[in-house]
């Protein structure tokens, strides 16, 4: 006998979203990577400035987006549950 689909439902999420997790990591290193490599050993000047200035706002902005996703991955996996018990309920008739 299998997992119920519940619990199969449970670990596949899970796992899903464990890849997510690995590669936000991933971009998150490299944004620190990119972030490090600024300053005025590999560009000067007003439009180096313009462009340091305007790539921290952009990747401020995506490690922010980055923080909400822990949070809104358990809410996804609690909707996914819950649609699949309904699901599981129609089927089984209880």
């Amino acid at each position: 006998m299998g997992a119920p689909d519940a619990d199969r439902l449970d670990t596949a999420c899970r796992h899903d979203m464990q890849l997510i997790t690995t590669s936000v990591g991933k971009i998150q290193g490299a944004i620190g990577d990119v972030i490090s490599m600024m300053g005025p050993e590999t560009w000067s000047g007003t439009p180096a400035q313009n462009w340091e200035t305007d790539a921290r706002g952009r990747m401020a902005q995506l490690l922010r987006l980055f923080s909400t996703y822990p949070p809104e991955q358990d809410r996804l996996i609690e909707k996914a549950r819950q649609d699949q018990d309904a699901k599981d309920s129609k089927r089984t008739g209880t």
